[in-house]
């Protein structure tokens, strides 16, 4: 892709639609950036992120429904990647034991073994990411960053209400 041609003096909206097309752009390479890291140990980018997301963004093992939602996306989707993982030795889907409707993922002690190993050759595929970036730019990127998630968090929650 050639480099975009920016709009000499573009206005606000000019602006955010330049920046919501190339969020996606920028997804979408990432993904398949990290998806050929770890195709070779046949583990996809959505498999890798939940797993991610079930070990730091939870204290306890969150059940399914919670990983959906903290992935937004489906209690489908979530159950068809950790069934996957579950074959692989990964996760564990357990029932709840106070409410047997509930299915809880774990990930399990061969997964972390895995992600340790992975430690080093992942620390410089994620520096890589950013390499063109200094110190304060990534602080100013964090901080915008954590606002977006924040706010598209909530209108992610206002369209599912609709």
């Amino acid at each position: 892709m050639e480099e975009p041609t920016l709009i000499e003096n573009p206005n606000r909206f000019e602006m955010e639609q330049y920046i919501l097309v190339f969020i996606f752009i920028i997804q979408q390479r990432w993904s398949y950036y990290i998806g050929k890291k770890l195709a070779e140990d046949r583990i996809t980018t959505k498999q890798w992120l939940m797993m991610i997301i079930i070990e730091k963004a939870f204290a306890h093992d969150p059940s399914m429904q919670e990983v959906a939602d903290a992935l937004s996306t489906t209690h489908q989707n979530v159950k068809q990647l950790a069934t996957r993982l579950e074959t692989r030795g990964f996760m564990k889907i357990e029932q709840d034991p106070s409410n047997r409707r509930i299915l809880r993922l774990k990930t399990t002690d061969e997964s972390r073994e895995y992600w340790k190993k992975r430690t080093p050759e992942d620390i410089k595929s994620i520096i890589a990411l950013f390499e063109g970036l200094d110190d304060s730019e990534i602080k100013s990127l964090y901080k915008i960053a954590v606002k977006l998630e924040r706010m598209s968090e909530n209108l992610y929650k206002e369209a599912r209400a609709l």
